[in-house]
């Protein structure tokens, strides 16, 4: 069996339109490895695929790194600690000011020494949302992410927060798809959908509907692929020995 997630062709078409845009398709075979060796679902936003500088990062949220620490078996406990620019590290953040970092140390089973990993808020700040109402919440989750990539390297290798990348987002990264497609040809397509009956009519219906791509807008596209995708589980729930 391929060490690659399973991915139909047309879910690998939905990934690298929504979930991994302008991703290679060696890029999206490395996503797929990430997926499968971390357990976390693209399609449930629980990791991504970003290109910045023209190079792929692979991110996910704080709870996906803890669940995938977690599911390890190893876990034995974090805790973190912030520091002003005296450097005086405390358990918890009462100024109204941002910490100048943030420090967490995370313990694993069996390990003679806990994992440290310490991050500046000056490094990581983004300056904007959350990072500005809760920024010793923000600093505290980069440095998780570090620490528990330390702890967990076979696991958590070349996966980063998304908390960690805010600050490397610019303000524009990908060129915004057309905002209108053609809505006489995505109503059509969703109704084709609907009508097949059969696996063999509904790739007859998604071969159509590619020759018509560039009739829609990509958000148009996506769904109907989500509604192909759909469609085709409902289809293979049929009892193949019903004639």
């Amino acid at each position: 069996m391929s060490n690659l997630a399973l991915w139909t062709p047309e879910q690998t078409q939905l990934i690298s339109t929504t979930i991994a845009p302008g991703c290679s398709p060696d890029e999206l075979k490395l996503f797929a490895y990430a997926c499968q060796r971390t357990g976390l679902d693209p399609f449930s936003r629980q990791i991504y695929a970003i290109k910045r500088g023209g190079k792929m990062t692979i991110s996910s949220g704080i709870d996906g790194l803890r669940s995938i620490a977690e599911r390890t078996g190893q876990l034995d406990g974090s805790s973190s600690y912030w520091c002003g620019e005296d450097g005086v590290w405390v358990d918890v953040w009462l100024s109204s000011k941002p910490p100048a970092a943030a420090k967490t140390i995370i313990y694993r089973k069996g390990c003679a020494h806990p994992f440290t990993a310490t991050a500046r808020f000056a490094d990581f700040n983004a300056g904007q949302g959350l990072w500005s109402k809760m920024p010793s919440v923000m600093i505290a989750k980069c440095s998780e992410a570090q620490a528990l990539r330390r702890a967990f390297p076979a696991d958590l290798s070349g996966v980063y927060s998304t908390d960690e990348m805010d600050q490397a987002v610019e303000p524009v990264t990908v060129t915004a798809a057309p905002a209108k497609g053609d809505a006489k040809i995505f109503q059509a397509g969703k109704v084709a959908i609907a009508k097949a009956d059969s696996i063999a009519k509904l790739t007859e219906v998604t071969d159509r509907m590619e020759t018509r791509k560039g009739d829609l807008s990509d958000d148009q596209y996506a769904e109907l692929l989500k509604l192909a995708l759909e469609r085709e589980d409902a289809l293979a729930e049929v009892d193949p020995f019903d004639d």
